[in-house]
């Protein structure tokens, strides 16, 4: 994105970090309709959904590489017999509802795929 002044890169990193568009101004000191006239602007619009798309990424590949330390806590927990009971059985249903999400996810990007290489394959 072509920066045209620095106000609206100021304005761009806000909206990354603020709950909403108004706090997002307000951070920066901008009227809240001059925000909402910059969000309107196509260049900027993209730059804005391209650095959610990288916030998001970045996130998930964090999580991605701090997964297996969290599945051997809750392993750890679920196996302690000198545990409360009741722990173990959250750390037990925690880890069955973990990998419920995980295959029910899987399950749904292998659908999608299957949809679109078919989509693809039909010209459609």
């Amino acid at each position: 994105m072509p920066v045209k002044n620095a106000k609206r890169d100021l304005f761009l990193s806000a909206l990354l970090v603020n709950p909403t568009v108004k706090d997002a101004a307000a951070s920066v000191r901008i009227p809240i309709t001059t925000a909402f006239n910059i969000l309107r602007e196509q260049d900027f619009a993209d730059e804005y959904e391209r650095r959610k798309r990288q916030a998001v990424a970045e996130a998930s590949d964090y999580l991605r590489l701090r997964i297996n330390a969290a599945a051997r806590i809750i392993d750890e927990i679920m196996n302690d017999n000198d545990a409360p009971p009741q722990t173990r059985l959250n750390a037990a249903k925690t880890l069955i509802d973990t990998a419920y999400k995980i295959i029910e996810q899987a399950d749904i990007v292998t659908r999608i795929e299957a949809l679109e290489a078919y989509t693809d394959r039909n010209g459609q």
